[in-house]
């Protein structure tokens, strides 16, 4: 295994002179009618950074060329009849595929925080980490949603970066608690799968998929500190560093309460530290994570963990 500070370097690097990392919001996060967590919880923590919870953060609303993008690529990656269902709730079944009950808010939802993590992937190329308080991605499949997931995030922005970026290679970090079964089959049916590198580390069974070819990696972790620990640090060595251009990063914080967290904490310090190391540019999202045992202001500070440790460590690489 080559050591993680043996490929550092491999690209020219800046430090910019603004060097607050961008996060990516607008209110169309929370627009849906639906309250619940993945519909919600973008609010509470946009209003924790908007009070300085973490320094070196500046709240970003998607551009317009983000939004077009985001409507393009959604009509590429999802089919036809499900983007259809979602935008006017014709078929409500298929509109509400996902577990939330169709309302326009729906679409404008889906619409922006995809738009978000577009925009997080355009400015990690120039600034070296980014993000987007954007959650319910990995489970949408092509023609449906699963799993409280609308579209598929991770997938369409994939397509639009490697539309803009045709010589790029993707690694897609997938840690949320649950399996990223609708990223791998958005991956293989939008014909996308052979330049993105897919590691997804779970606790949890569900939307279990088959991995495909060598770019695949499903992995089990028993939900132990260490054995987990051990596990992300495994996929961070299989990540091929010197030949990936951006890192996508599902940050979920649903492994807790089975993780504690300081193990969270130590997950994301080893996961940026990683991409510095490496001079890789990383674009991460919340993923999972629920108030079922904790206070919202306790999932609020989980995530936290993600926005901190990419505050604390910059991979600055202009590409």
């Amino acid at each position: 295994m080559v050591a993680l500070s043996q490929l550092a370097g491999t690209r020219y690097c800046h430090q910019p002179e603004e060097t607050s990392i961008k996060i990516y919001f607008d209110d169309h996060y929370v627009g849906a009618e639906h309250a619940f967590d993945t519909t919600r919880k973008a609010r509470h923590i946009a209003d924790a950074l908007k009070n300085n919870a973490v320094d070196g953060s500046s709240l970003v609303e998607p551009a317009s060329a983000d939004l077009a993008s985001a409507e393009r690529h959604i009509q590429r990656v999802h089919t036809r009849t499900y983007v259809h269902a979602i935008q006017t709730g014709a078929n409500p079944d298929l509109a509400a595929s996902q577990g939330f009950d169709w309302d326009p808010g729906i679409w404008s939802m889906a619409l922006h925080s995809t738009a978000g993590v577009i925009g997080a992937t355009r400015s990690a190329l120039s600034d070296g980490v980014a993000g987007s308080l954007s959650s319910g991605l990995h489970h949408a499949k092509p023609d449906s949603g699963d799993g409280f997931c609308t579209v598929n995030g991770l997938a369409i922005a994939v397509s639009a970066h490697l539309e803009s970026h045709p010589d790029h290679r993707v690694a897609i970090l997938d840690l949320d608690a649950h399996c990223g079964g609708g990223t791998a089959a958005c991956l293989d049916a939008s014909g996308t799968s052979e330049r993105v590198q897919h590691l997804d580390l779970v606790t949890s069974p569900f939307d279990r998929y088959e991995p495909i070819g060598g770019n695949d990696e499903l992995r089990f972790s028993d939900g132990s500190d260490e054995v987990y620990l051990n596990n992300v640090q495994d996929l961070l060595g299989m990540l091929r560093w010197d030949e990936t251009d951006l890192v996508l990063y599902n940050a979920g914080m649903d492994p807790h309460p089975g993780v504690s967290v300081d193990a969270l904490r130590e997950r994301e310090r080893l996961v940026f530290e990683a991409a510095s190391q490496t001079n890789t540019p990383v674009a991460w999202v919340l993923a999972g994570g629920y108030t079922w045992g904790i206070s919202m202001d306790a999932l609020v500070n989980l995530h936290l963990l993600t926005i901190t440790s990419a505050a604390e460590r910059q991979p600055a690489c202009q590409l």
